[in-house]
């Protein structure tokens, strides 16, 4: 659901960065629709996603700059470094085998394995830019508590001449065959690929907590969609 004031702040922050000619940072909107056993659309929102990590902003300036790591294993302010989900610090930067450079590796969220692309989980601790995992990942599997994670479907690029507008369109279906109700309550980028001394290796760059929850019941499927855009009407 999406609020009117931070609608209105985000129209802002976009006009004043036209007046400065940038681009304003990547937005997100979250796609959430759950379709019961019977095909029946029973749930449908819209959600605004703002809370990029530590790992994403670390990330992001590396690419800009082409800044290496700085060897320290700290994760935090004032270091270059990103950190996954099982607590492994990555900050010395080396270059990928001639091997590993043949596949298709790179900024990427599109993947068959649960490891990477969009997750969901039932916690619902605060968001912090420190985050490096999901409160509570619900898990990939058919049993209790756990939701068959479908690959990631192929991304949709798109350019919104009249907006001048870029948005790529990332989703993934879980299905509920776990035999009970589960309620997620936060949704997650895993992005994965050569950043630092980390390769193929999956990283936290955003997590939402949602609001409203949403109640996957069993035999249901819950679809996200994480639509990022940049306003390029600045420079276009």
């Amino acid at each position: 659901m999406l609020n009117p004031i931070e609608e209105a702040q985000h129209a802002e922050l976009k006009k004043m960065c036209r007046e400065l000619k940038v681009p304003a940072p990547p937005e997100i909107m979250i796609g959430l629709r759950v379709h019961d056993r019977n095909g029946d659309l029973i749930f449908d929102d819209i959600q605004r996603g703002h809370s990029w990590t530590r790992n994403y902003w670390n990330l992001l300036f590396a690419l800009a700059a082409s800044a290496l790591g700085d060897a320290s294993g700290l994760f935090q302010a004032g270091k270059m470094s990103d950190k996954n989900p099982a607590g492994t610090v990555r900050s010395t930067a080396y270059g990928p085998s001639p091997a590993e450079m043949s596949q298709d590796y790179g900024f990427n969220f599109r993947t068959a394995s649960a490891g990477a692309g969009i997750w969901v989980g039932t916690g619902d601790t605060a968001f912090s830019v420190e985050n490096v995992a999901m409160a509570a990942l619900v898990a990939h599997g058919n049993s209790a508590s756990q939701l068959y994670y479908a690959a990631m479907t192929v991304p949709v690029l798109t350019y919104a001449g009249a907006g001048k507008t870029w948005t790529n369109s990332l989703a993934r279906i879980f299905n509920n065959n776990s035999g009970g109700s589960i309620t997620i309550k936060e949704t997650g980028l895993g992005w994965r690929g050569y950043g630092f001394s980390n390769f193929n290796e999956a990283i936290l760059v955003e997590r939402s907590v949602l609001s409203p929850a949403v109640a996957v019941p069993n035999g249901a499927q819950l679809t996200v969609t994480y639509e990022i855009s940049m306003d390029f009407s600045a420079i276009d």
